[in-house]
């Protein structure tokens, strides 16, 4: 009986340490949660960025292809103002695609598992992986606002 007792304990022990050891603190869940709200919100940006970039396209072409287009000054100052805004979203788009490429991804729990490395460093601590996700949220939101200023 008495080694069932210690055996029962020391499994027991052993999950609890396990569950421990796996799990995740509420700083890196909320980075996670954070990140992932992110990445989202990137994917539909590009999607708006993408859509609106296509509408322009297809207007500069079909002004340009308007034979009053060199006589009529209205007309004239609006294929110029359109492919502005054309130039502008194309700026502004790799401008986010720039910032994405140099923003630190915190890996997953299955690739940290399958042996990803964490970019944040092996010594980051939670708080600073945090506050590093927090600040590429506050820069995303920025640029996320200059875009939907120009796709309007």
């Amino acid at each position: 009986m008495k080694t069932s007792v210690k055996i029962f304990s020391f499994f027991f022990s052993v999950a609890i340490l396990v569950a421990c050891a796996s799990a995740e603190s509420e700083q890196l869940k909320q980075a996670r949660t954070i990140q992932e709200t992110m990445i989202k919100s990137k994917g539909n940006l590009d999607s708006l960025v993408d859509l609106k970039m296509n509408e322009l396209s297809v207007k500069v072409t079909e002004m340009s292809a308007d034979s009053t287009l060199a006589t009529d000054s209205l007309k004239a100052a609006t294929y110029n103002s359109v492919k502005t805004q054309l130039s502008d979203i194309e700026m502004l788009k790799s401008k986010l695609t720039d910032w994405m490429s140099g923003v630190k991804m915190l890996p997953s729990v299955e690739e940290i598992a399958k042996g990803a490395e964490n970019p944040f460093g092996d010594g980051a601590k939670d708080q600073d992986i945090l506050k590093s996700i927090q600040d590429n949220q506050k820069q995303f939101e920025e640029l996320k606002s200059e875009i939907e200023t120009a796709i309007q």
